[in-house]
């Protein structure tokens, strides 16, 4: 090993703080927002916020696709909603079996292995399994039973449908009009990717064996909610350098040390439900519009927004509820930073007929191939 191969796998503290580009975010985050919001409006209406997190995980469809134009995100929405609802529905259905918290933690392991591999395949953005592994593991270790399972039928698709709409109500304004019709008027011919299947298929195993132990860590720890854990163990694995994965590991844990001293501030007031229900919607807005910038950051609202998902169901014990959170977030962490150290090697590796990273760089500037998009 080279002096400077640590520089290759250990990203600088800087990276932590940098802040990505703006991009026009505040229209994808506006449609996120009220996607989200609006269910749970209407289920305080009918006096049901007990299915919040059927609606909330069905509606998270929004978030995907984001910079696409309107067909193909609309196709991308479709198609992880459709996984998200099956996930909301299994999880309440698993839930009502009153399987044991090992039996849990084993099925969330294979769904984040199996979303891994899907994400990765049909190049969903954002990539990975977090909200398929958070939807199932809330909805799992919440307790249900028969009407449950039959509400999460009902509200999880009616949820993705309303995000549908949200996304597609750009169509009604004449500016939107005129991309469609340009979109649809034309065949749209997109370069093929070429894609490592051995980095595929290393990332799927990593999520379905870093989720795996760690929510058995929780379990055998008597931790209440071993999904934190798993979440925390899944969303590093994203990209495809080591440092950029670290830099993610990084962001978790310390943008959820920082959201939840926020949470403990918003559940120490109090707030209504009407309240809280605007607080979630001001919190995924500004998630949102921080998400391509900086992911510790956007922990920092969405934290908040996680948690405070527990009061609508009544009162909530704001210490031990954050005090868990940041413990579980850590176990996720740390058993995904050991195996993303440990199989390094094997995710940098150059596949057999492929050109070095020094190659495809050097083809690049002399102008005989692109980087693949």
């Amino acid at each position: 090993m080279t002096d400077t191969a640590p520089s290759r796998i250990l990203p600088r503290p800087a990276d932590l703080f940098r802040l990505g580009p703006h991009d026009s975010a505040h229209l994808p985050a506006a449609r996120v927002a009220v996607s989200v919001v609006a269910p749970l409006v209407v289920l305080a209406l009918l006096g049901h916020l007990e299915w919040a997190p059927y609606a909330t995980f069905g509606a998270f469809a929004s978030a995907f696709g984001r910079g696409l134009p309107l067909l193909q995100r609309l196709r991308m929405q479709l198609e992880a909603g459709a996984g998200l609802v099956a996930c909301v529905i299994l999880g309440a259905a698993l839930s009502s079996l009153s399987i044991p918290d090992p039996g849990l933690v084993v099925v969330v392991a294979i769904v984040a292995g199996l979303a891994s591999l899907v994400s990765d395949l049909r190049r969903w953005s954002p990539p990975g399994p977090l909200f398929f592994v958070f939807g199932l593991g809330v909805c799992a270790f919440v307790p249900a039973d028969g009407a449950a399972v039959a509400a999460a039928a009902v509200v999880a698709p009616a949820s993705l449908a309303l995000a549908l709409l949200a996304s597609g109500a750009a169509a009604l304004t004449p500016s939107g009009r005129r991309a469609l019709a340009s979109e649809t008027g034309r065949i749209r011919r997109r370069a093929p990717r070429l894609l490592d299947r051995r980095r595929t298929l290393v990332h799927a195993g990593i999520c379905l064996l870093a989720s795996l132990v760690a929510g058995l860590i929780s379990v055998a720890a008597g931790f209440e909610n071993p999904y934190w854990a798993m979440v925390s163990a899944v969303v590093p694995v994203v990209g495809s350098a080591t440092a950029t994965q670290l830099v993610r590991a990084g962001h978790r844990l310390l943008g959820t040390l920082a959201g939840v001293v926020v949470a403990a501030g918003l559940l120490a007031l109090q707030p209504s439900t009407p309240w809280l229900i605007v607080a979630f919607g001001v919190l995924q807005f500004a998630a949102e519009l921080a998400v391509m910038r900086n992911y510790g950051l956007t922990l920092l609202f969405v934290t908040p927004m996680a948690l405070g998902m527990s009061a609508l169901a009544g009162p909530v014990d704001i210490g031990e509820l954050v005090v868990w959170r940041g413990v579980d977030t850590l176990v996720g962490v740390g058993v995904v930073v050991v195996l993303l150290l440990a199989t390094h090697r094997l995710r940098t590796r150059v596949s057999p007929g492929a050109p070095s990273p020094a190659g495809r760089r050097a083809t690049t500037r002399r102008g005989r191939r692109h980087p693949a998009r």
